[in-house]
């Protein structure tokens, strides 16, 4: 991202533009390459990646429901968040763009876009969560529980 967006000079694309902001505007673009979201996602990646070997290990494997579990759950708090993060991130630096671009409409926009990228992250790890979470269920210990009849003597 960094060696694309070094050939990007902010004078020379407005030299011939009118508006005074067009400067502000395409500094902003190149805000986004330097910012450590970059790195921070790829290295939560990284941790995903490698924590999920173990953890499909371990569920396919189902010798050790409660450590595979345990896993499972870990995997999903961090991947929760990685996400929030990583669209905290995001949506910071748009709020920004937005307001370098003179129109007065964009809040409107703005909100929009972090009702809606906020409420994906949300909906993708709640599904996770219930899908983990019937997961739990149904491979609990089985419990039997004999409840005596009250018509019949032994």
């Amino acid at each position: 991202m960094n060696t694309m967006m070094d050939d990007i000079n902010a004078e020379e694309i407005c030299q011939d533009d009118p508006d005074p902001n067009c400067e502000v505007f395409i500094e902003s673009i190149t805000e986004i390459s330097q910012m450590p979201l970059w790195d921070i996602g790829a290295a939560f990646s990284a941790l995903l990646f490698i924590l999920s070997i173990p953890t499909a290990f371990l569920m396919w494997n189902a010798e050790d429901r409660d450590i595979a579990l345990k896993f499972a759950w870990t995997w999903v708090a961090i991947h929760a968040i990685s996400q929030l993060y990583i669209v905290h991130s995001y949506l910071t630096w748009q709020e920004k763009f937005y307001d370098s671009i003179p129109f007065d409409e964009m809040g409107w926009v703005s909100l929009f876009t972090s009702i809606s990228s906020y409420g994906s992250v949300l909906m993708c790890e709640l599904t996770l969560a219930a899908g983990l979470a019937m997961i739990s269920y149904q491979t609990r210990t089985p419990t039997k529980v004999e409840v005596p009849s009250a018509f019949h003597e032994k």
